[in-house]
């Protein structure tokens, strides 16, 4: 069974997260690849990348795909991702762990943005 884990920064204000929570159940209700679906923070909101992982894997999950929620290639998708997914690697060797690329790095994001600009005109 394989599963996804949707990444974002997290925030201190609530909200912020709340939006990444229902962004990532939209999906969950739309997909139909994974088995499972999980909401995780990098930072300053829970759960955890690891505690998200933690839970899959409790759940006979043998591979995990991770997905960065961000627009950047900036210090966290370059280094603090990568260094927590070989962490998981490390930790249990018996699942497969793959970092996806970040969202910023989709073609699609130009269109997008240029057709939500023209619905506003």
């Amino acid at each position: 069974m394989n599963a996804l884990v949707l990444i974002a920064h997290g925030s201190k204000r609530s909200l912020s997260n709340e939006e990444f929570v229902a962004l990532a159940n939209e999906i969950k209700n739309k997909d139909k690849n994974f088995s499972k679906i999980e909401a995780a923070f990098l930072e300053l909101a829970t759960p955890s990348i690891q505690t998200a992982a933690n839970n899959l894997i409790s759940q006979n999950i043998s591979k995990i795909y991770f997905y960065p929620y961000f627009l950047n290639s900036g210090k966290h998708v370059g280094v603090d991702l990568p260094d927590i997914i070989n962490e998981l690697k490390e930790q249990n060797p018996d699942v497969e762990f793959i970092l996806l690329e970040h969202f910023g790095k989709s073609n699609r994001i130009s269109d997008i943005i240029l057709d939500d600009i023209s619905l506003s005109l």
